[in-house]
């Protein structure tokens, strides 16, 4: 079997949990009546957008696996997510396989018809009224590759752990720790450039564990998130039974997410 590890040094837009930085309670979503649910939907739907954004740009099996001088390495380039600084690093481990599923020294664009990321990644972001530390490990599958392919299938499961503190509006402090998990379930993507631009179909299930401490006590909250994509830009989501809407299209720094007239 042939693997590839790769250092990657990012700056800026490639962690979720960015969304909730306004740190505001009002979004117009009714159904969310719990504030740290509704924090966590929104944890939930920034991480949709960072993963959506991955799943149909290149695979980038060129460059991140080049030689640098100093190593195998990428630079992310910094800010490029609202207002907000950080710095974050990790691995990614890619290994290719052939249509009978045998490993391959390298990725061929006729041949190749899977690869395999495994990718970690932890860091720090600070913004005007808040700050995060946060960590995420990746296992995902992206099949369909074999010749000429049209769309991609992406599966796979994670894990994310993240300590978050920062002020209300109202300058009140506010803060909570959350760790959770998550699957990717037969994601169809257009291929990069393809007319339509987001997954046509599969699910996102995320399940995470938040609590909160305050001088009023403790609270702890279980969260269940069911994400489903039907090829437009809104992703139907279903937070603890209430159905909200993903705007995929969101312009980053914005809140994504939106009432559901269902």
């Amino acid at each position: 079997m042939k693997r590839m590890t790769r250092n990657v040094h990012v700056v800026g837009a490639l962690v979720s949990a960015l969304a909730v930085g306004a740190c505001g309670d009002s979004t117009g979503l009714d159904g969310l009546d719990d504030t740290l649910v509704l924090d966590m939907a929104l944890v939930a739907a920034d991480a949709t957008l960072e993963d959506v954004t991955m799943w149909t740009q290149p695979l980038g099996v060129g460059p991140l696996l080049a030689e640098g001088p100093d190593g195998p390495a990428m630079v992310g380039r910094p800010g490029g997510h609202g207002d907000f600084t950080g710095e974050f690093s990790g691995t990614r481990a890619v290994t290719f396989y052939d249509e009978a599923g045998v490993a391959q020294t390298g990725f061929d664009p006729l041949l190749t018809e899977s690869i395999h990321f495994i990718r970690e990644i932890e860091g720090e972001i600070t913004r005007d009224n808040f700050s995060a530390s946060i960590s995420r490990t990746r296992d995902m599958t992206v099949s369909g590759l074999l010749g000429a392919e049209t769309h991609r299938t992406w599966n796979g499961s994670g894990s994310e752990e993240m300590s978050r503190s920062g002020v209300m509006e109202d300058g009140t402090p506010r803060s909570h720790e959350s760790s959770g998990s998550f699957e990717f379930e037969d994601i169809v993507v257009p291929i990069p450039g393809s007319a339509t631009r987001y997954p046509v179909s599969g699910t996102i299930r995320r399940s995470m564990t938040a609590t909160r401490t305050t001088a009023d006590g403790t609270v702890t909250r279980e969260v269940e998130v069911v994400i489903t994509f039907d090829g437009t830009s809104i992703a139907q989501a279903v937070v603890n039974g209430d159905p909200v809407e993903i705007d995929l299209s969101t312009r980053e720094g914005r809140n994504p997410l939106r009432p559901s007239p269902r």
